[in-house]
């Protein structure tokens, strides 16, 4: 009798672990099984909207909550269409605002890209026309300093009126007018037109 009860228990603990086996053979083969189904999405991947790959770009990828969530999404768009990613690109709408405060005030005068330039960029001979234009801001910005430090100089205050009258005359050159289509380049030179008043001002 106690033979049995002993054989019994052999048997009925063979078959717990052969069950144990099965159960983990078997959660080994889901898990197999669920790695073949995740597909290895990336963000560009995802631009193609493949059916198959919806969830997973769901999942991966869900619609920004915060100004820096899309900040980064449209850097993320951009790489993958191979496009250029500039300064203002990374900026909150805080830093912008900070930034165009900062640029409005600058008197070192060196153009610089405005948000308004996102929608609609300046073509190169108008950014030439604006580079002239900062530059003669420049040079009666160096005039007045030599004035400043040299009052008694009748040379240097008679050249300031002619100075003066060539910053005006930027107003009436050809490329103003063909460039003011562009409201990037109207804003631009808004910038440079108060710089300029502030100069003249002194």
């Amino acid at each position: 009798m106690k033979k049995i009860i002993a054989f019994g228990g052999i048997f009925l603990t063979l078959l717990v672990l052969a069950a144990c086996e099965d159960e983990a053979n078997t959660n080994e083969e889901k898990n197999h099984v669920n790695q073949e189904v995740i597909p290895e999405i990336d963000f560009c991947t995802c631009l193609d909207s493949l059916p198959e790959n919806v969830e997973a770009c769901a999942t991966y990828y869900p619609s920004p909550l915060t100004e820096q969530d899309s900040i980064d999404r449209n850097i993320m768009l951009k790489n993958c269409l191979g496009e250029e990613i500039s300064m203002m690109d990374t900026l909150t709408q805080i830093e912008k605002d900070s930034a165009m405060t900062a640029y409005e005030n600058d008197l070192s005068l060196e153009i610089k890209e405005i948000a308004e330039e996102k929608e609609d960029p300046i073509s190169e001979d108008c950014k030439a026309f604006l580079e002239e234009y900062a530059d003669a801001i420049k040079s009666f910005s160096s005039l007045l300093d030599k004035i400043e430090a040299n009052p008694d100089d009748i040379n240097l205050m008679i050249a300031r009126p002619d100075q003066e009258e060539n910053l005006y005359s930027f107003a009436s050159k050809p490329q103003m007018f063909q460039c003011s289509q562009n409201e990037a380049f109207k804003k631009q030179v808004e910038i440079l037109n108060n710089k300029r008043d502030k100069l003249l001002s002194n």
